[in-house]
């Protein structure tokens, strides 16, 4: 009988580029836009509502995209941790990224 490794199972949910809390953050921006928009529609008519809402949706979703490409949910998480830790305790950064072969020294 053969025994088989037991590998984690991504169970992110990804769309269009965006994956796991992310994507629930954009689901949010669209129905804050929508709402917003149908808002301002009502008070303020039709061009103060497009002129306002589909820029701040279209920079909202960019704003998700930047931070989806350049930490990851993950990343994003740890982020926001580290920003909520007192002053005196410092997040250092590790010397090797993943990607990167250690250095090692000649003899």
């Amino acid at each position: 009988m053969e025994c088989y490794p037991v590998k984690k199972v991504d169970t992110r949910l990804y769309i269009k580029g965006l994956s796991g809390p992310l994507v629930f953050r954009a689901l949010y921006g669209i129905l804050a836009a929508f709402f917003g928009f149908s808002a301002l529609y009502i008070f303020l008519g039709v061009f103060p509502a497009v002129i306002l809402i589909v820029p701040a949706f279209f920079a909202y979703l960019y704003r998700l995209n930047t931070i989806q490409r350049k930490y990851g949910p993950e990343g994003w998480n740890k982020k926001r941790t580290a920003r909520k830790l007192p002053q005196f305790i410092s997040c250092k950064r590790r010397m090797n990224h993943p990607g990167q072969f250690p250095k090692t020294e000649q003899l």
